[in-house]
């Protein structure tokens, strides 16, 4: 808008469409940035995903066009002025919106004891874990890291992470590359969740549904997911070994009880 030198053809509802159309194509284009690069399915639904389109839409879609809008007046004196420092308050606005977006980003997702956490990239950064460092564990985005922690020293590490008040997921020293010697693990903590969901008819829709969208894929896991929102179910396609769906159940509740069921049977083990 503020490269046009002659305002006086234009209307109001051309220059709004005019930057709204200019906007809409920057719009498409972070779009794609959000989708493909820095929140790929599924975490762009567990992960702030549909906040940042938010955040863009009313930065980028609204703002702007809307001041133009308002402001915007045929032979108007300073109108160039006017346009330019809108133009100026959106790409500062937006600046902020797009750089927010990035630092947020599930940059890893990191299997801690027996679930997994997506990690924003700030707080890697925050413990000196760089984009680099990410590398030595995968390629693919967001990279999947296993803490690798002995069973005896579970209770140390713990305290550690208390002590510190870092997460267990941030102590990078326990990282470890994500392969196929992991699997086993997945596959014993994964949980019953079908049993689960048999009694509960709106669980029972959405396993349903995640059956659906996946039907070529049998050596499953399914294992906690605390994203940045709430707890989720994480599909995890033991071949691949990776994340390959998340449904909308909280499995604290079945956690709880195939724990508990666990260590009955373990405890009847030892008697015998």
């Amino acid at each position: 808008m503020v490269f046009v030198k002659d305002f006086s053809s234009i209307t109001r509802i051309n220059a709004f469409l005019i930057h709204f159309s200019i906007s809409l194509v920057i719009f498409f284009i972070l779009l794609y940035f959000i989708l493909v690069q820095w929140y790929p399915q599924p975490l762009f639904s567990t992960d702030g995903g549909w906040r940042v389109i938010r955040i863009i839409v009313g930065v980028d879609l609204v703002l702007g066009p809307l001041l133009t809008l308002i402001v915007f007046k045929p032979g108007k004196k300073g109108l160039k002025f006017d346009l330019t420092i809108i133009a100026f308050v959106q790409f500062l606005a937006l600046t902020w919106g797009v750089w927010t977006t990035y630092n947020e980003r599930p940059a890893a997702v990191i299997y801690t004891l027996d679930y997994f956490t997506p990690v924003p990239a700030y707080q890697l950064a925050e413990q000196g874990v760089t984009a680099k460092d990410l590398k030595k564990f995968g390629n693919d985005w967001p990279i999947l890291i296993y803490i690798d922690i002995p069973k005896k020293d579970i209770t140390k590490i713990l305290a550690e992470a208390l002590g510190s008040g870092i997460p267990v997921y941030l102590l990078s020293k326990y990282y470890s590359k994500f392969g196929k010697e992991q699997a086993q693990v997945l596959k014993e903590n994964s949980m019953n969740i079908e049993k689960y969901v048999e009694d509960k008819p709106k669980l029972k829709k959405l396993y349903q549904h995640s059956l659906i969208t996946r039907s070529a894929n049998t050596n499953i896991s399914y294992l906690a997911l605390h994203s940045r929102d709430k707890w989720v179910t994480a599909v995890f396609d033991l071949d691949s070994m990776r994340i390959i769906d998340t449904i909308d159940i909280e499995p604290s509740a079945y956690t709880l009880a195939q724990k508990v069921k666990r260590k009955k049977k373990n405890e009847n083990k030892g008697n015998k």
